[in-house]
């Protein structure tokens, strides 16, 4: 005789936010009332880093444009380690070339006539130490220095007491120094040359140092990243989803600004996506901009976010 079938439960399991109609996992916003502005005194533009030949083979120079809004220095290592509890000091195993003073401008050029020694030298350095980021080693370290401008603009004779010249090139940041510092490793480019990719850039500003984080579509018609990044273009100033409301709320941890507070709140009950990269939104931020444009003397270059890295 046949047995008789036999029906067991099937145990509940527990779904995932936004699965089966199962609510969106809610999403965090921070307020951000206002935003305080770090005047960055020199800025290194990273789109126009990258390698010169020599005559030397195998031998390339370290070029690009910056700008100061004060006198500055300009000192550049290869193969350099990074020590941020001694106050972001540098050593490298190959001699430091001597720092380059320029006075305040725009588009400086970099290096500048009769300027030598700031080259990468890919016969003697290793291909993978060039190419590759190991622990706190990065092939490519390029320190812009400048005064503290609460001290050059202090009382007379309050600035002469320091000066760029007496410090020894990656020596330990002093509180009255500001500088951008700019990482980067050597890449293969598509005609077999080799260029340069920028890793990151911090800023050190009273005696604290800064990783600036670019927040994409935050300046209205600049784009929201390259195709490199895997970020699409963020133009124009209106939110993507009403397209009318300028935008104000920034998705984190992809830093796309591209939704106005309005949507952004009705978005959160919703789904958990951002509406430009579709990557998972941990949390909001409200970014309340003033109307009023700030100066534009050293703004840094798409510099929108700064997160603390490494106290005195």
């Amino acid at each position: 005789m046949p047995q008789p079938y036999q029906y067991r439960p099937v145990p509940q399991q527990p779904y995932g936010p936004g699965q089966f109609g199962q609510p969106p996992r809610p999403v965090q916003t921070q307020e951000c009332q206002t935003t305080a502005t770090v005047r960055n005194q020199v800025n290194l533009r990273k789109q126009t880093l990258a390698l010169e030949k020599t005559a030397q083979p195998g031998v390339f120079n370290i070029t690009f444009s910056f700008d100061a809004s004060t006198p500055c220095r300009v000192t550049t290592f290869v193969c350099a380690r990074e020590d941020v509890t001694r106050s972001c000091r540098i050593t490298s195993p190959f001699p430091a070339a001597p720092a380059v003073s320029y006075p305040k401008g725009l588009n400086h050029k970099f290096p500048g006539p009769g300027v030598s020694g700031h080259v990468i030298n890919t016969v003697r350095a290793p291909a993978r130490e060039l190419t590759s980021v190991t622990s706190d080693v990065f092939p490519v370290v390029i320190r812009l220095e400048a005064l503290n401008a609460d001290i050059a603009a202090g009382a007379a004779g309050t600035s002469d007491a320091h000066s760029l010249s007496s410090l020894e090139p990656g020596c330990e940041l002093p509180a009255w120094v500001q500088s951008q510092t700019t990482y980067a490793r050597l890449v293969k480019e598509d005609d077999g040359a080799w260029g340069l990719r920028v890793i990151k850039q911090k800023i050190w500003v009273k005696g604290t140092a800064y990783e600036l984080q670019e927040i994409y579509g935050m300046e209205q018609g600049k784009p929201g990243g390259s195709a490199e990044d895997g970020y699409e273009d963020v133009d124009g100033n209106e939110c993507v989803i009403c397209m009318s409301a300028p935008r104000d709320t920034t998705a984190l941890p992809c830093r796309h600004m591209c939704m106005c507070h309005s949507c952004a709140s009705a978005l959160k009950t919703q789904t958990n996506k951002c509406p430009i990269c579709r990557n998972e939104i941990e949390s909001l931020l409200h970014i309340k901009i003033s109307s009023k444009p700030p100066a534009a003397a050293a703004a840094a270059d798409g510099a929108a976010a700064a997160s603390s890295q490494a106290p005195a």
